[in-house]
């Protein structure tokens, strides 16, 4: 940069330098604060996806954990159905809150180590992340893990940077949250672990008793899901943790290019192959040089990436799976961006990166509130057409002489629930372990006649068969979902239970 003055003027070059940080400080903070107002919007405008609504069930009657996940993503649903209403927008209130607010962490993680410049990189590429945009406007687990386990770096290179042993108290705080949010974050064990080994003057840290009064910490917070497992025969780990040897692929590895492809492209590819280049330039570095920021970098990447690579060779990786590696691969991809690419072409490599990040973004977004073309297997289906059906099955009810509605997967439950409140009790007839904080159904309503409704491809009729003697077909409703033919549901009237149905 060049600054030119009247001869004889003196420049306060620091001061000036100053003032062109602000700036640039400002303007991110303007473009952060207007796509958070963007994604309230598309909050606003859309239905809940299956998830969402199944979870939005745990925030009715929270509880010490649940079958699938940690209580966290109940509470964040909880409150934000309390501050802004028992709609959609309201489940989903807080996520973009979140995603805001772990891109403030990031900034000042990625700031401690490697200076402002970077950290402004880092943010306007998590911004442009794909997958993070879309964790900003829907309500999953993903959204506290991959905010808690930000705020724990942030307070990790916070103690790097003040050597004040009380950061490891905010470690544990934070450690814990994430565990109650997701056990993905059991990885950040590891990196902990990793970061304290691997350099040097870290390990003083293991005599230090706040160090180990942290843990104690993340260990009480965490202690309600270890709580509910043990009343609960260990269910959600077994349901978790046991998927670490499921094989569902019949060729080893055939599941491994899906996942690094569906990796890169939700970074979206051009931040992608920078994050990827970075992490291999700070991984070289925090091996020859133990430097803290890099070893921390790579500790927090490394062994979740790892796993999901080794996992993938037998089964199938979600893409929302390794969400929480997309912050520091963020960080690794403005140092990518450094170190790969050479400094005549970096800014236009940098607004390509951006650019194509936030035009796919804008799509899926357009597409969410408007569908712009029919897609085969289109994820966004799941936001269309619920109140419409959730009218004509509760008038089918009604016409039919049915008391309440059944069903057989948590997905059509989840929608029914916030589609017929108020208007009918709604139940799955199988996996009850799913909704065994709910209050039980009264017996009386249970011996009346049923509405049984499901997506077609869902229909069980060994389970009807088993739970009920009469079973009387009703024919179909149609979810208009932005398809041609939209999603078909069966509906059957079943009545005269020869047992209790749960």
């Amino acid at each position: 940069m060049t600054t030119e003055a009247a001869p004889g003027t003196l420049i306060d070059l620091p001061a000036q330098h100053a003032r062109d940080e602000g700036s640039a400080d400002r303007l991110l903070l303007a473009v952060a604060l207007s796509l958070t107002v963007l994604r309230f919007y598309v909050a606003g405008r859309t239905g809940l996806v299956d998830d969402e609504a199944y979870y939005r069930i745990w925030s009715l009657a929270p509880a010490l954990s649940y079958l699938d996940h940690p209580p966290m993503v109940a509470w964040v649903i909880g409150l934000g159905r309390t501050l802004a209403g028992d709609t959609a927008f309201g489940v989903r209130f807080l996520a973009p809150l979140s995603l805001l607010a772990g891109a403030v962490v990031l900034w000042r993680t990625a700031a401690l180590f490697y200076g402002p410049e970077f950290a402004r990189r880092s943010v306007y590429i998590l911004l442009a992340m794909p997958l993070l945009a879309v964790g900003g406007i829907i309500v999953t687990p993903d959204l506290p893990s991959v905010l808690f386990g930000g705020l724990v770096l942030w307070a990790l290179a916070e103690l790097d940077r003040s050597k004040n042993a009380n950061w490891w108290l905010a470690v544990g705080v934070f450690a814990g949250l994430g565990l109650i949010s997701k056990y993905t974050n059991l990885f950040l064990g590891a990196t902990i672990v990793l970061w304290l080994i691997a350099v040097p003057e870290n390990r003083r840290w293991w005599r230090a008793p706040q160090l180990w009064i942290g843990g104690l910490i993340a260990a009480l917070i965490t202690s309600p899901v270890v709580i509910w497992n043990a009343q609960h025969g260990w269910a959600s780990f077994a349901k978790q943790f046991g998927r670490v040897a499921e094989s569902h692929g019949s060729v080893p590895g055939a599941f491994t290019a899906e996942f690094v492809f569906v990796f890169l492209v939700l970074m979206s590819p051009i931040i992608g192959v920078l994050a990827i280049a970075g992490l291999v330039h700070v991984t070289r570095t925090a091996i020859s040089t133990r430097r803290s920021g890099d070893v921390l970098l790579a500790a927090a990447i490394l062994p979740m990436l790892a796993y999901f690579l080794v996992h993938s060779l037998h089964d199938r990786v979600q893409g929302n799976w390794p969400s929480p590696l997309y912050p520091p691969l963020a960080i690794c991809a403005a140092i990518g961006l450094e170190t790969l690419v050479a400094e005549s072409r970096r800014k236009a490599v940098f607004r390509a990166a951006l650019g194509l990040g936030f035009l796919m973004t804008g799509f899926i977004y357009w597409h969410a509130v408007s569908p712009l073309m029919e897609v085969r297997k289109d994820p966004t289906e799941q936001l269309r057409g619920w109140p419409a059906l959730s009218d004509a099955i509760d008038a089918k009810r009604r016409e039919a002489g049915a008391a309440w509605v059944a069903t057989s997967s948590y997905a059509t439950t989840g929608q029914l629930f916030m589609g017929l409140k108020g208007r009918s009790e709604v139940a799955q007839l199988d996996q009850r372990i799913r909704y065994i904080f709910l209050p039980p159904l009264p017996d009386e309503l249970l011996k009346q006649p049923a509405l049984y409704v499901e997506l077609e491809r869902r229909v069980d009729l060994p389970l009807l068969q088993e739970k009920f003697r009469k079973i009387v077909p009703l024919g179909d409703l149609k979810r208009a979902n932005g398809s041609a033919g939209g999603a078909t549901y069966k509906v059957f009237l079943v009545a005269d239970p020869p047992a209790r149905p749960f």
